[in-house]
């Protein structure tokens, strides 16, 4: 009989081990399962004893097919009346990926089940039900490529699930790839050896309970052994009820035998209870201790004398979160140093970063999945020997320019080249907060802005083409070689990615972090943001422009339209104007605020207006009140707070008629877009005076950019 195991990603050879345990043949690997073959008992051993796989199939189908038409004959063709009765329902699950026929898995679905439907109903003139919820049988269609497997679940459910896990607490990982982890830093051989085990970090217990399972021989499916083989018209149950037996004789003498001690704890007092819980549920409590505890304060010296401990320690899952995250792992690191001399020690996580900041040296490493993250094991050694002291990014690193890479090389001699050509220009003009660095050189491509003595990175997204783990060694580098020039820890070089905004995304924050800086331009304050939100709230390309308007400003009305955080009415009001700032946003309107009181500019003769622009503007009589006017529009917008969307380049012809009612007929209305593309549309110059001065508004640090304003000056004819 054939049979297939799904498993995640990177846990396709251990199983392979496993099944061989249980006299599976002809064991083939593919990308997240496992063909095999064997008799029925060898299927059910896998239902029962599997600490790996997600679920078992036993496989009717392994064939090639070109169409959809073919798919639905050869599924059609399928014997199913030998396996389940009409009166009986079923579910069809599918994966399908790479088929030029079947590009969604929901429709491969579909097909799958009319293939099945309309076999019963062209033999017994009748149609089985479908329950998705809860089916007697569930058909499993794997498409790959022109590969097609058809498969009737065995187990019915996740076999992951092992029945002793009621609440998964934060972020819990799945016992399978838990029991994966185990296996790879070598613990069913470390535990016949009487080592003990500890998880520090321990959240819902799955680490703890799946390592007291493996150490007692205890089937995973014996908490939760119904399965849907023993509904299967062809299930052997003489066969079953023997596998059943043996393995509850195997666990209870595996318990009684169990030396191991179990020691989970964590800082995270909510996930105690349900610790227990799930011990409890396990029956394996009796082995296992946990306790409340800090790493950084821990309650006690010495556990024992060896053992393993493995851990699945927080991930940095926001932008802005790696520093604590760093900070976290070296506080792990020095738990380990200080609690687990002589130990085993395996973790888990995201980034080598992290990994290196614990400061010992691994010896080996596994990639794997945990859900859509990419991770890795890393396996150590806990003796002196491996010790080192890791990076600290919170100071300056005197020897980054060690081992640089032939592009990381080039990207420095770049960045200083740059800094030599704006040199002068900056201590001319007192400049403090500019442009360094613009995706110069193609394979780094970022914008890098100094905000005085932090710098804050743009990543432009890499071309798909460029694999994941290529972008992020550039990623790194560029954030080396500018906190090197620079003369910075790491810690004070911010990086954000940047994108095409769409939809939710626009304006969100990038981190949970409140972290004001002030900075100074032309000696005027205004506060930034270098971590929480993708711009800063300080434009740097319109340098100039701002200072254009402040020295037009003396005794004028001033309007600032998409205002931002304001920085241009701060120096409309400076030099002598009465302002009035709209925004849709009520956070940036407060931020403007906040600049004003930064340069005690007294609020009498200044409004600041939420509402959405354009319907701000439709709202107005058209009465010529304003003397300079700034409009800096969005390339799209679609805010819940706007009834319609907004799109530069189609909008731009009523907006600018909306504006230029309210300029007076010898103001100036300073019109700004970031859009790259941008096409002034004909019809505007035939009834204003438009000239366009990007020229003029940009500064020498931007003269090379690949991503700034363009900027026009309307006025009207007379």
């Amino acid at each position: 009989m054939q049979f297939y195991a799904i498993c995640p990603k990177g846990v396709e050879s251990l199983l392979a081990d496993e099944l061989t345990s249980y006299g599976a043949k002809e064991i083939k690997e593919h990308p997240t399962h496992v063909t095999f073959e064997g008799e029925l008992a060898v299927a059910y051993r896998a239902c029962l004893h599997s600490r790996l796989a997600n679920r078992i199939y036993l496989c009717l189908l392994d064939e090639q097919f070109d169409s959809v038409e073919e798919l639905y004959k050869k599924v059609n063709r399928i014997e199913w009346s030998w396996h389940f009765d009409i009166n009986q329902t079923f579910a069809v699950t599918c994966v399908a990926r790479k088929n030029k026929h079947i590009r969604h898995s929901g429709f491969g679905g579909q097909k799958v089940k009319d293939a099945i439907v309309d076999y019963y109903q062209e033999r017994y003139e009748q149609r089985p039900s479908v329950d998705k919820e809860s089916p007697d049988y569930r058909v499993h269609a794997l498409i790959n490529g022109t590969q097609l497997k058809i498969g009737i679940d065995l187990c019915g459910h996740g076999l992951n699930q092992r029945g002793y896990r009621a609440d998964g607490g934060r972020a819990p990982i799945k016992e399978n790839l838990a029991a994966a982890l185990l296996l790879r830093a070598g613990w069913p051989e470390l535990a016949r050896e009487g080592y003990d085990f500890h998880d520090p970090m321990c959240g819902s217990g799955t680490l703890l309970i799946e390592a007291a399972m493996m150490a007692s021989d205890m089937a995973p499916g014996l908490l939760n052994h119904q399965f849907d083989f023993q509904h299967w018209k062809q299930h052997d149950d003489e066969v079953w009820r023997e596998i059943l037996a043996r393995a509850k004789v195997q666990a209870e003498k595996g318990r009684q035998n169990l030396s191991n001690h179990f020691y989970g704890s964590d800082s995270f007092r909510k996930s105690l209870p349900v610790a227990k819980e799930n011990c409890e549920a396990s029956g394996l409590a009796e082995f296992i201790s946990i306790e409340e505890q800090d790493i950084r304060n821990p309650s006690q010296k010495l556990i024992s004398e060896k053992g393993l401990l493995l851990s699945n320690p927080p991930y940095a899952e926001r932008l802005g979160e790696e520093d604590e995250v760093t900070e976290l792992y070296r506080d792990f690191g020095d738990y380990i140093k200080a609690r687990c001399m002589g130990w085993k020690v395996a973790f888990i996580t995201t980034d080598d970063r992290f990994a290196k900041a614990v400061g010992i040296r691994s010896h080996k490493q596994y990639k794997f999945k945990n859900g859509a993250l990419d991770c890795k094991l890393y396996l150590f050694d806990v003796n002196k020997d491996n010790y080192y002291t890791p990076f600290d990014p919170t100071t300056f690193n005197p020897n980054w320019e060690n081992n640089l890479s032939d592009g990381a090389n080039m990207l420095k001699n770049r960045i200083r080249k740059n800094m030599q050509r704006l040199k002068s220009y900056l201590k001319q003009n007192n400049v403090h907060c500019y442009r360094l660095y613009d995706a110069d050189l193609p394979e780094y491509s970022a914008a890098i802005d100094v905000y005085e003595d932090e710098a804050h990175i743009q990543e432009y997204m890499p071309p798909k083409e460029v694999p994941e783990k290529v972008s992020n060694k550039r990623l790194n580098e560029i954030v080396r070689v500018t906190a090197g020039i620079l003369e910075l820890p790491e810690a004070e070089v911010h990086l954000k990615q940047r994108k095409r905004q769409k939809g939710k995304q626009q304006y969100t924050k990038q981190s949970q972090e409140d972290d004001f800086k002030i900075v100074e331009e032309n000696g005027f304050k205004f506060q930034v943001n270098l971590k929480q939100y993708l711009d800063t709230g300080l434009f740097l390309d319109h340098r100039k422009t701002r200072k254009m308007i402040y020295q037009e400003a003396d005794g004028k009305k001033f309007l600032n339209l998409f205002a931002y955080t304001g920085s241009v009415s701060v120096y409309a009001a400076l030099g002598g104007a009465k302002t009035t700032t709209v925004d849709m946003s009520n956070t940036y309107l407060n931020w403007a605020k906040k600049n004003f009181s930064l340069n005690s500019i007294a609020p009498y003769g200044h409004n600041f207006i939420q509402a959405d622009c354009v319907q701000w503007l439709e709202e107005q009589e058209a009465k010529p009140n304003y003397d300079l006017i700034f409009l800096d529009p969005p390339t799209f917008s679609n805010s819940k707070r706007m009834e319609q969307t907004f799109d530069v380049q189609r909008d731009q012809e009523s907006l600018i008629d909306l504006t230029m009612g309210l300029l007076k007929p010898e103001g100036k209305l300073y019109f700004s877009n970031n859009f790259k593309k941008f096409s002034l549309e004909p019809k505007l110059k035939e009834r204003y005076i438009i000239h366009e001065i990007t020229g003029k508004t940009l500064p020498p640090d931007f003269k090379n950019s690949r991503n700034h304003h363009r900027c026009w000056l309307v006025q009207h004819k007379i």
